[in-house]
């Protein structure tokens, strides 16, 4: 009797230990079953975005007709869906002056769409003077000199909590700004690094000026934008879909 109890007890053990380490198995299939399902939705999503930055990037080329293919627009440069917005914006916009944060592959794209057009300029403000001849130098090589000027602005605290552009460097007689394309000072300099675009250069701004702030999808991009139209109640929010995130704020008329 004793001997068969014993033969019961370690069945039951044996069942017990085959049942959990079945289950384990399972459990670290099913764990990695559902990995690889996330990792396929990630590779779709990864996939469908470098598709439809593709087709931004070639529809910009075809709108910008330039004899030379724009140079990379991965890294700190804006993306190609961002400044086929851009683009879109000062063909049916017609913007005599055009000031930027920040310079770059969008100084290019600006400088075109004005040559395009045959009138305006963009006033380009760089903290960094070996940006600043960077962009210069790429305004040279594609024959844009004359559509835009990069200004040299060190970042200052001297009228705002955050570091932001010496602004006297920004010549008052340009006249006022149709549009603004906040892409800087880059994020990770301090919190709402970006924020004092709209505030410090209101006065400046025409009665139908439209800004366009890039990387809108980030928490503080999103929250300086909510600021904004709080304190501004003619300002016009529209989002339109863009990889990094793209905000474009319109002053009414009535502002």
């Amino acid at each position: 009797m004793f001997f068969l109890e014993t033969l019961l007890v370690l069945g039951l053990v044996v069942i017990g230990g085959v049942g959990l380490l079945t289950w384990r198995k399972i459990r670290a299939v099913h764990l990695a079953t559902y990995k690889l399902l996330s990792d396929v939705a990630a590779i779709r999503t990864e996939s469908e975005n470098f598709f439809s930055q593709v087709q931004a990037l070639l529809a910009l080329e075809r709108r910008l007709q330039l004899d030379m293919a724009l140079p990379a627009m991965r890294g700190w440069a804006g993306s190609p869906d961002f400044l086929l917005h851009v683009a879109e914006q000062i063909h049916q916009r017609r913007p005599a002056v055009i000031v930027e944060c920040s310079s770059g592959v969008s100084t290019i794209v600006a400088a075109r769409c004005l040559q395009q057009l045959g009138a305006g300029h963009v006033w380009s403000l760089e903290h960094e003077e070996q940006y600043a001849q960077k962009t210069r130098d790429m305004l040279v090589r594609y024959g844009l000199s004359d559509w835009a000027t990069v200004l040299h602005a060190p970042l200052q605290t001297t009228h705002t909590s955050t570091p932001w552009y010496q602004e006297d460097v920004l010549p008052i007689n340009i006249g006022q700004i149709d549009m603004l394309v906040v892409d800087g000072p880059p994020a990770g300099l301090a919190p709402m690094v970006r924020a004092p675009a709209f505030p410090r250069l209101r006065s400046r701004l025409a009665p139908n000026c439209i800004v366009l702030v890039d990387d809108a999808d980030r928490p503080d991009e999103t929250e300086m934008v909510r600021q904004w139209a709080a304190t501004e109640p003619g300002l016009v929010i529209e989002r339109p879909t863009a990889e990094k995130g793209l905000a474009m704020a319109i002053l009414s008329t009535k502002s």
